[in-house]
């Protein structure tokens, strides 16, 4: 059992070494850092004429468009990406045709999606410390939250996966998770500044990674609850229509 998911997890990894994939994932977090470094440069003065704490403001530049406007939207185009590879060319028939549980083949995916948004956060981090590194005096301390902000928004991510995850393995057109996941997305930002935010689970990864920000946004602990809740409830769902789905 174990050496069969290993395998399936190697084919997996092969499969995304011809795909864009790793470049989205790399190529984002840096883009926004250099973007947020560069406006905290230019603005140096205004951000930091009250003794504000540089590593905190270079995070919250950086991490403000990043959070609010493209995290989810980032996990909407990964995992179609990631499904198309195997609706393109018929592929869900040849595997399936192996000795392999469908199981398997669905939580695989969905755990390299998952293993794909953590790498990208890992990259966010490690950019956003050398930023700081280069802008910061030596006598001047990172807060802790940027480091684990990042982490928290993994956890707050794992409800968006799921449900686009679901939703791109239940129709072939890609365009019904895409629509999906755009639709969600955009209005997130104006979500997030209402009583109503924790009803909508794309307001999620934003909000978790902000805590790390200066902006007031706070992140109750029955939120991560409630995102491994829907993440489980999701799987469950989405492996049981998987199992029953003629492919």
């Amino acid at each position: 059992m174990v050496y069969k998911m290993k395998n399936i997890y190697k084919v997996e990894l092969l499969k995304l070494k011809h795909s864009k994939i790793l470049g989205i994932v790399m190529f984002l977090p840096l883009f926004f850092v250099i973007l947020g470094f560069a406006n905290f440069l230019r603005y140096r003065d205004l951000f930091t004429s009250k003794g504000q704490n540089i590593w905190q403001q270079v995070y919250t530049q950086s991490s403000m468009f990043y959070g609010l406007f493209l995290m989810a939207l980032f996990i909407t185009i990964l995992v179609a990406v990631l499904v198309r590879i195997e609706n393109s060319g018929d592929n869900f028939k040849r595997i399936l045709a192996l000795p392999v549980k469908r199981s398997d083949i669905y939580i695989s995916k969905l755990f390299i999606g998952c293993g794909m948004v953590l790498l990208n956060l890992f990259v966010f981090t490690l950019l956003i410390i050398a930023a700081g590194i280069i802008a910061a005096p030596h006598n001047e301390s990172m807060p802790r939250e940027i480091i684990y902000s990042p982490l928290l928004c993994f956890i707050a991510s794992l409800p968006v996966i799921a449900i686009q995850y679901y939703f791109t393995m239940k129709f072939e057109n890609i365009a019904v998770p895409l629509g999906v996941g755009v639709v969600f997305s955009l209005p997130s930002v104006l979500i997030n500044n209402t009583r109503y935010w924790i009803l909508f689970p794309w307001a999620y990864p934003g909000r978790a990674l902000l805590n790390g920000s200066n902006l007031n946004f706070p992140c109750p602990n029955y939120m991560y609850i409630i995102s491994l809740a829907v993440f489980v409830i999701f799987i469950i769902v989405g492996m049981y229509e998987f199992n029953k789905k003629d492919i």
